[in-house]
């Protein structure tokens, strides 16, 4: 199988685990909601690493790749919107 193909086969993955993910939960409330939720599914890679469980591993690297492909999106969607007014009023800006 071409490498484009692999990947594309993963990346469906993740756009189905970020979708999930987005209907479960909604939209991250902060880029920091954000970062703790990054930073647990990077915790529990390290732990499937560690334990050199490869379906696990697999797993949590998608959510991995979810959650940071979430976080860009909602940049990219608020850049240019309210949600950075309201930002700076909250921190001085």
């Amino acid at each position: 199988m071409a490498i484009i193909q692999r990947l594309q086969s993963s990346l469906n993955l993740v756009l189905d685990e970020a979708v999930n993910a987005e209907n479960r939960y909604g939209d991250f409330k902060s880029t920091h909601e954000a970062y703790g939720v990054l930073a647990e599914e990077v915790s529990e890679l390290l732990e499937s690493i560690r334990a050199n469980k490869y379906c696990e591993i697999a797993e949590e690297a998608r959510q991995v790749s979810a959650v940071a492909l979430r976080l860009s999106e909602m940049c990219d969607r608020e850049l240019n919107s309210a949600f950075l007014t309201a930002f700076g009023e909250r921190s001085g800006f």
